[in-house]
């Protein structure tokens, strides 16, 4: 026979566990407002007339992350410079992403990029706080298997996958020669309300994760190697005042780029000034 006090645990027990689901798969939906990934096949490097191979490395908890490893071929008098280690900003998978790097491989630079999870070919559960451990997964991969030198190793992230860099470099790893971001927010709370406006954004910056502690601004603070932010002034996805937040905590060590004709990845996609920009930053910093 049930104790009144045992039928009353009974009856809270399933009501508790159903919230706090509910309130798991809230944060999961909020969560994923950074993301728009998928798992569709894009552009082919061969398309491009680059060699290269792919690659599958561990990722956390036993997941494999997906990746691209571009051979630089250097062309008009270039010789081999480093590598380029990119993390694309959450759309789509690396395939959709490789114009943003493509006109590196004649430049002297081998390119590799990547899938964080439940992207791609990539397995596991995409979240803010995992993508700075797929990224640690493949800085290995590049540093160990590969053999790279952290001193001819540039880092290049976009939006969240910026993010990632930095935060990866908060941890932090053995380094690199220099970090270049675009569109990287300041806060992840900023963003959403700034982006969604009052309620929804509100709402939504309530719902994301209690675990998500440290934001993009925070790692940046305390960033200790050459840096390079691209301000796209026509960016509809990442709102000003966080962009304006990151340029006031950029450290010294610098490199201002206010592409204020520029729309959201258009900077890089497409042949501008700021490719040139970024290969002589990139080749400055691997100098030293």
């Amino acid at each position: 026979m049930l104790l009144a006090g045992s039928l009353g645990s009974e009856i809270r027990f399933p009501i508790t566990q159903g919230i706090r689901s509910m309130s798991g798969f809230l944060n999961r939906i909020a969560e994923g407002l950074f993301f728009e990934t998928d798992r569709r096949q894009y552009w082919d490097y061969r398309q491009f007339g680059l060699q290269g191979e792919e690659f599958a490395t561990k990722g956390p908890e036993g997941t494999s992350i997906s990746g691209l490893w571009l051979k630089a071929l250097p062309q008009d008098g270039k010789t081999l410079q480093g590598t380029v280690l990119y993390a694309h900003n959450c759309t789509r998978n690396y395939g959709y992403h490789l114009p943003q790097v493509s006109w590196l491989v004649p430049a002297g630079w081998n390119v590799v990029l990547y899938d964080p999870e439940e992207t791609g070919r990539s397995t596991g559960k995409l979240t803010l706080n995992g993508m700075v451990d797929d990224a640690e997964a493949v800085y290995q991969y590049v540093r160990g298997q590969r053999g790279v030198s952290a001193k001819k190793l540039v880092l290049f992230g976009q939006g969240p996958g910026g993010e990632s860099l930095l935060r990866l470099l908060h941890r932090p790893p053995d380094g690199a020669a220099a970090i270049v971001l675009e569109a990287v927010t300041a806060t992840h709370r900023g963003w959403m309300i700034r982006r969604y406006g009052p309620g929804v954004g509100h709402l939504g910056a309530a719902l994301l994760p209690s675990t998500i502690t440290e934001n993009p601004i925070d790692a940046l603070r305390e960033l200790k190697i050459p840096v390079a932010y691209l301000y796209p002034g026509r960016d509809d996805s990442v709102p000003e005042k966080e962009m304006d937040d990151m340029l006031k905590a950029l450290p010294e060590n610098r490199e201002i780029w206010m592409a204020l004709k520029e729309k959201h990845l258009t900077a890089f996609g497409y042949p501008t000034e700021w490719r040139d920009h970024f290969i002589q930053f990139a080749e400055k910093s691997i100098a030293k």
